[in-house]
């Protein structure tokens, strides 16, 4: 059965050439694709595979505006430092195909990347981005072989504030609440362009990658069910504690997510945990010097958990 590619579409294309042109990122490589049977999904996840055997795996894992694609200019210098990539389409985004009857439960979401945990052998590492920085961290609680989570942000939906704040407005945050609450069967039945819900041009500072997002096909004209953000809203996390080190990166001009509401979460969890705020960059942090130094800090977590690999007592809580 032929299964769809991001080789050579103009999703990929245009997003290379903006990362070029605008930030001065040039990708190299086309990442290896492949299909897995996940919980019933069709998942899509790109590899990138170093040059020397790998360290272990680092699992990069998207948010609610994005696809496991966009997320190749943290994936390249990953692969550079020596361990393997992998980064899935979660069920209802990208080129994933859901399974029959999925209606959009974002419960789904950290089942799905622990099932893909679970199933590769060594050490792995979780890096995730946006919401999928929660996400990530739910599903390294399930895990037998996390070694460590990384998370750009930590949203928790949960949280009225951060949920309005998330939104596309405040007022359309308010009124989604309020819906929730009042009329979920309601709330449900509504499908929209993924633009329309969340505030996809804060995703970037450069103008050109705010039209990218909000018109892609796969980002912000794809249509999503308001489904998908009620359940992520109703989903409340029932332990805060984390068997692995935690570091959190979070961008230093995010104008979607301010950094405080990414402490609020951070300061709840018990773990080995750093944090790390970027001298600038946006929600997808591609501007200078926020990108080389979410690189940098990223290498050096990496490096320590190797080293805690090897040696066991090291890295411990």
């Amino acid at each position: 059965m032929h299964m769809k590619s991001f080789r050579n579409t103009r999703s990929w294309t245009e997003y290379r050439t903006i990362l070029a042109e605008e930030f001065g990122i040039t990708l190299m490589q086309e990442p290896e694709e492949s299909y897995r049977l996940v919980r019933g999904h069709k998942v899509r996840i790109d590899q990138w595979s170093p040059s020397v055997p790998a360290n272990g795996t680092v699992m990069l894992v998207h948010g609610g505006g994005g696809n496991g694609r966009i997320l190749a200019p943290l994936a390249e210098p990953i692969a550079g430092f020596g361990w393997r990539v992998i980064a899935p389409d979660l069920p209802g985004y990208g080129l994933s195909e859901p399974a029959p009857g999925f209606r959009g439960e974002y419960e789904e979401w950290p089942a799905v990347l622990a099932e893909i945990a679970d199933a590769e052998s060594g050490p792995l590492v979780m890096m995730g981005f946006s919401m999928g920085g929660l996400t990530a961290f739910l599903a390294a609680q399930t895990c037998r072989n996390v070694r460590g989570v990384i998370a750009t942000t930590l949203l928790d939906l949960n949280d009225q504030d951060i949920f309005v704040c998330a939104s596309r407005w405040k007022w359309l945050g308010r009124l989604s609440l309020f819906s929730i609450q009042t009329m979920p069967w309601l709330f449900d039945r509504i499908v929209m362009p993924l633009s329309m819900a969340t505030p996809l041009a804060a995703m970037s500072s450069n103008k050109r990658m705010q039209a990218y997002f909000k018109k892609d096909p796969l980002i912000g004209a794809g249509w999503k069910p308001a489904r998908f953000f009620r359940t992520a809203h109703n989903h409340r996390v029932e332990c805060w504690a984390l068997q692995c080190p935690l570091l959190l990166v979070h961008p230093g001009e995010d104008s979607w997510t301010p950094t405080e509401f990414s402490l609020r979460v951070f300061e709840k969890i018990d773990a080995t945990k750093r944090f790390v705020e970027l001298s600038n960059g946006s929600h997808l942090p591609a501007e200078t010097p926020a990108y080389y130094e979410l690189v940098a800090e990223v290498t050096r977590f990496l490096n320590e958990i190797g080293r805690s690999h090897n040696h066991p007592t090291l890295g411990q809580k």
